[in-house]
């Protein structure tokens, strides 16, 4: 109504047909517009992680034709049957909780978003978030309800808004609940991997897979990965010391946030540091693009970490913005810690030789994302970008 009065303003307030028809036509240009940016869409009330202030950001409709999942019922196969379906190369979101295992390939979650599950007694949701590369997987219950997750419309900050069967919605990256009489509350996160079929299989062999069957038999969202846009409603990140569609691993102990580049860790595999008061270990194994973070305690003692093996770089002509890309003949990276000389295996943190046969690493919370989500979510937090020899 505003731009049509000015238009008419604008022509001397005539009111000529032609003129009332350029000032609809120049109104409806106008909110066509707004609408694509957001101007019209709710706002929904949201505390960021480590921060204590509350923001309002805009809870975003999914544009286009809503999607629909596979009609079937998902199914789980084993590892032989699994070795039919997928590649050795193919990317699979990994579990492993309470002594079980379990891998959801990119093809067959990317069109599903999430999976509810119980593991053990625990009722965990595994998701996947394609347009920020985001796996994230939670215990759902909050306050003693168990929580059943289904397919999300609207998203904030480009990540899904997912809707639970008691019309509370929570964010996919976080695990908030931003809606509902859940609101302000948190779902407690786990460990996930997001790996090779083959490194996985390696590491876990009597895992269960969901199966493809029924959906797409490749991940369709491999061209979104490696193009340029930053995310179903173009979002680019305020932070600029990384492109938007670059990965990192992220961890966020007690407060204290960091995220760590898939472009460093590359080229520095192994980091042992500490992130507030709490010793980390980060890894990469190049041959499987896999990131992961572990707590390096053991027995009240604090492990110091080597590369034992190789840990070659990839070889592809074509490499994703994950890093992504070819490598036959997969061979697992093995460390070792400098104390008792012990051989752990770096993805999962187990130890399969030595003194510390047996024992694990508890795997922290890493969470995988692009940049221009990560950034957005955790705007304060420190970033490990550059190498050694670099200048920040």
């Amino acid at each position: 109504m505003a731009v049509f009065f000015l238009t008419q303003i604008g022509f001397g307030a005539q009111l000529k047909m032609l003129d009332v028809l350029f000032g609809i036509y120049t109104s409806a240009f106008v909110v066509y517009f707004l609408a694509r940016w957001g101007f019209f869409a709710k706002r929904i009330s949201m505390t960021l992680p480590n921060h204590k202030e509350t923001i309002y950001e805009k809870l975003r409709k999914n544009p286009g034709k809503a999607r629909t999942a596979p009609s079937e019922p998902v199914e789980f196969i084993d590892p032989d049957e699994a070795d039919e379906e997928l590649f050795d190369d193919d990317r699979v979101i990994g579990v492993y909780h309470a002594g079980e295992a379990a891998a959801y390939p990119l093809a067959a979650l990317g069109v599903r978003e999430i999976s509810n599950e119980e593991y053990g007694t625990t009722p965990i949701v595994i998701t996947w978030s394609p347009v920020t590369y985001s796996a994230r997987a939670f215990i759902a219950n909050v306050n003693n309800e168990i929580l059943n997750f289904g397919r999300h419309t609207h998203t904030i900050y480009n990540s899904p808004v997912m809707p639970e069967k008691s019309n509370s919605e929570f964010i996919q990256f976080t695990g908030q609940a931003v809606t509902g009489h859940h609101a302000g509350n948190q779902m407690r996160q786990i460990p996930v991997l997001t790996t090779t079929w083959i490194a996985w299989k390696e590491a876990h062999p009597n895992t269960e897979i969901m199966s493809t069957e029924g959906g797409p038999e490749t991940d369709i969202f491999e061209r979104y990965y490696a193009n340029d846009r930053n995310g179903v409603h173009s979002l680019n990140p305020i932070d600029k010391r990384l492109h938007g569609k670059d990965v990192v691993l992220g961890l966020n102990i007690k407060g204290d946030a960091k995220a760590f580049s898939f472009t460093r860790l590359i080229e520095t595999p192994l980091i042992q540091e500490n992130l507030g008061s709490e010793p980390v270990l980060v890894l990469y194994e190049r041959a499987s693009s896999t990131a992961v973070a572990f707590s390096p305690m053991v027995n009240g003692q604090i492990l110091k970490f080597k590369g034992k093996t190789k840990n070659p770089h990839r070889r592809s002509a074509e490499v994703t913005a994950s890093g992504e890309g070819e490598r036959p003949n997969y061979e697992a990276w093995m460390i070792e810690d400098q104390q008792t000389g012990s051989t752990w295996r770096a993805i999962t943190g187990e130890c399969i030789e030595g003194q510390f046969k047996g024992n694990r690493l508890a795997m922290l919370e890493g969470m995988t994302s692009f940049w221009f989500a990560w950034s957005r979510f955790y705007p304060d937090a420190e970033l490990l970008h550059m190498a050694p020899n670099e200048s920040q």
